[in-house]
């Protein structure tokens, strides 16, 4: 555990370098990528050596190819791309470092601004969303297990780049949905839905708004959130289930997707963890489900219950509640 950073942080260099792309089409020794890359000779050899020893590059007779989960979760061109959430850590390395200073004072180590003060930390910050759940697969994972027959608008609220949104209605061809988000996160995801969802993107409305200030387009027949509650304390969730509540229509369901912690909140093991960096860029942290049920109860929601997300390497559950 306190070595893991080391191979975090020669991941993170390789791919923001350029490793695995320069090794895309052909094997190289390590003078050639060295060169490809722009970089030293001696330094890139090294660090390809480590790339093999982690298991992400092959290398005989002095040169280096690529390994099949590098090809698989490394490469842009991949459909498993996980890049993105690596290039959105790297970026956070120093913020990490500051975590001592955070756990004194309480307080993030940068300004909670869900990264929409420059367009390229909007940018890195949504790819880094969207990576994730491609190549974990938590889209299409809930696109197939949630029934959601019946419903003809779906919202996503703080859908990001539109991932969930768009497995759901490739899953449910006569359904149509929204996504609610900050207007600098939905330039980005008009870009991405336009690359990768073109059979969808005319069922999909993009709506701008700040949930914490304005009221939801209703009514909706489904309202989804994926990690939203953990980005904010618990008096922004309360006063968003109620938002939720005023939303929907009758009969619908708000469907929560989040690490949902234990009441000692320490497991899922990913959201223990995850709540420090929760601690570092925001005023939230993860939850527990007495937490959330007790939000949604305020807020008039019924038949509250937890539904796990099996066979796949997912960390988080579902909390899902009913309008009467």
């Amino acid at each position: 555990m306190a070595a893991g950073h080391a191979e975090a942080r020669a991941l993170q260099t390789a791919l923001k370098l350029g490793v695995f792309e320069a090794l895309a089409r052909s094997d190289a020794s390590a003078d050639a990528l060295a060169h490809a890359l722009g970089c030293d000779a001696r330094a890139t050899g090294l660090l390809a050596n480590a790339m093999v020893a982690m298991g992400l590059l092959a290398k005989s007779d002095g040169r280096f190819r690529l390994g099949e989960p590098a090809r698989r979760y490394l490469l842009r061109s991949s459909p498993e791309y996980l890049g993105g959430m690596i290039l959105f850590d790297e970026a956070l390395w120093d913020v990490w470092g500051r975590l001592d200073k955070s756990v004194r004072s309480g307080r993030p180590a940068r300004t909670p601004d869900m990264f929409q003060s420059r367009p390229e930390e909007t940018f890195r910050f949504i790819s880094a969303m969207d990576s994730l759940v491609r190549a974990r697969g938590d889209a299409c994972y809930l696109a197939d297990n949630l029934d959601l027959g019946g419903v003809s608008r779906i919202m996503d609220v703080g859908g990001g780049p539109g991932t969930y949104v768009a497995a759901m209605l490739r899953r449910w061809p006569g359904m149509r949905g929204v996504i609610c988000d900050l207007p600098a996160t939905l330039a980005v995801a008009r870009q991405i839905l336009a690359e990768r969802e073109p059979d969808v993107t005319d069922r999909i409305e993009l709506v701008a708004l700040d949930y914490r200030r304005d009221e939801l387009p209703g009514p909706c027949d489904a309202l989804f959130m994926s990690n939203i509650i953990h980005s904010e304390p618990p008096e922004t969730n309360r006063m968003l289930m109620g938002k939720c509540f005023r939303a929907l229509a009758a009969c619908g369901r708000v469907i929560i997707k989040d690490h949902i912690m234990n009441a000692e909140m320490t497991e899922p093991r990913a959201g223990a963890i995850f709540s420090l960096y929760l601690l570092l860029t925001t005023h939230g942290r993860d939850y527990s489900l007495d937490e959330v049920r007790r939000w949604l109860e305020d807020a008039g929601f019924t038949a509250i219950r937890e539904l796990a997300m099996k066979g796949g390497p997912f960390t988080s559950s579902l909390v899902v509640g009913e309008k009467p």
